[in-house]
This record gives structure tokens, C-alpha cells and sequence, in this order.
């Protein structure tokens, strides 16, 4: 998902390695920094988003793929482009659901302030307990899915919502859920 974020592609983008995945798509949210010119330089594919919202945008992009795999993954600085191997390797070994967790016991958070941290573990521990989850971040951003799973949940949050809701129907439809610290 992209809405101007030139800078961040520029940065991002080149650390992806191209083996490690089919696709690279662009889901654009109107952008007018030069995303778009910028991705079209980078070779990408780009769709423009129809949906509102982040979630909109993941929405959009998956529905526009039949690939067996998706991998959400922003140009924004909040993902790592090493986690991409890492996701796909794991997601490929029969979870319906492999997420990085910014709050694993060995993770290294270095951009989340007290109130985000509070809030996540709020969020997240609130779904662990009405939702029978083992979750240590369930608004994580960077996650991989099946194309099995991702149909399953029938996302319908289109705002920042959505990553804990991709969450909370995973544990109401018993996926296998893995995270990665």
C-alpha cells in the first residue's frame, strides 16, 4: 500500500530481492509526491486503490492476484524487506498465517512509544483471551497468508482495523497462526 510515499520506495524497494517473490504490486491511494512515476521507474505494477483505507488497499490488492500466497509488506519504513524470505519460507510449511511480531520476547522494537506499546498489548491481549489466541502482536503489519486463509477471513475493515480484525477471524476460524520475533 502506497499514498506518498516516494521517499520510502526509494529506500525500500531496492533492498527487495526480485527472486523472492512472483509480484511486486503497488496499491496506490491517490498519491501525488510521484509514487506512481517512481514505481512505473522501478518497473512495478501498480493498481490503483478503489477501496478507502489501508485495509482497503491490502483488500484490493489481494483481490486483484489468484497467487496461493500473499504477503502484505509496506514501503513506509515499518517493515523489514528481510522478513520477506522469512514469511514466505514459514508460510509455506502449512500455517494459513505467519505475521512478524513487533513484541516477541526477542524482538526489537525500536519505534514504538509507551502508548503504542501499551495499546497493542491491549488490543492484543483482549483478542487472546475472547478469541483463544496466543498472540504477541496482533496489529502486525507484516504478514503472509494463503490464498485459502485469506478468503477464509473476508476482510471488511478498511481502516488501520483491519490487521486486528485479519487477526481475529484467523482465531475464530482456528488458522494456524505463527509469528516470527
Amino acid at each position: 500500500p502506497t499514498l506518498n510515499e516516494i521517499d520510502g520506495m526509494k529506500k525500500v524497494i531496492p533492498l527487495i530481492d526480485r527472486c523472492w517473490v512472483d509480484e511486486i504490486l503497488i496499491v496506490d491511494g491517490g498519491s501525488t509526491d510521484g509514487t506512481i512515476e517512481e514505481a512505473k521507474n522501478m518497473n512495478l505494477k501498480i493498481l490503483s486503490q478503489k477501496s478507502p483505507g489501508f485495509g482497503g488497499a491490502i483488500y484490493d490488492g489481494f483481490q486483484s492476484t489468484d497467487a496461493e500466497y500473499l504477503l502484505m509488506f509496506g514501503a513506509d519504513g515499518n517493515n523489514e524487506p528481510e522478513e520477506i524470505p522469512k514469511l514466505l519460507e514459514k508460510i509455506k510449511q502449512d500455517y494459513d498465517q505467519v505475521m512478524i511480531s513487533r513484541f516477541g520476547k526477542t524482538s526489537i522494537n525500536e519505534d514504538a512509544g509507551l502508548i503504542d506499546t501499551f495499546g497493542n498489548k491491549l488490543f492484543t491481549n483482549s483478542a487472546n483471551i475472547l478469541f483463544g489466541g496466543h498472540l504477541s502482536d496482533s496489529l502486525s503489519s507484516s504478514r503472509a497468508f494463503t490464498r485459502k486463509s485469506w478468503n477464509d477471513i473476508k476482510l471488511d475493515a478498511m481502516g488501520l482495523d483491519a490487521v486486528l480484525q485479519m487477526s481475529i477471524r484467523g482465531m475464530k476460524k482456528k488458522h494456524k497462526i505463527l509469528e516470527i520475533d
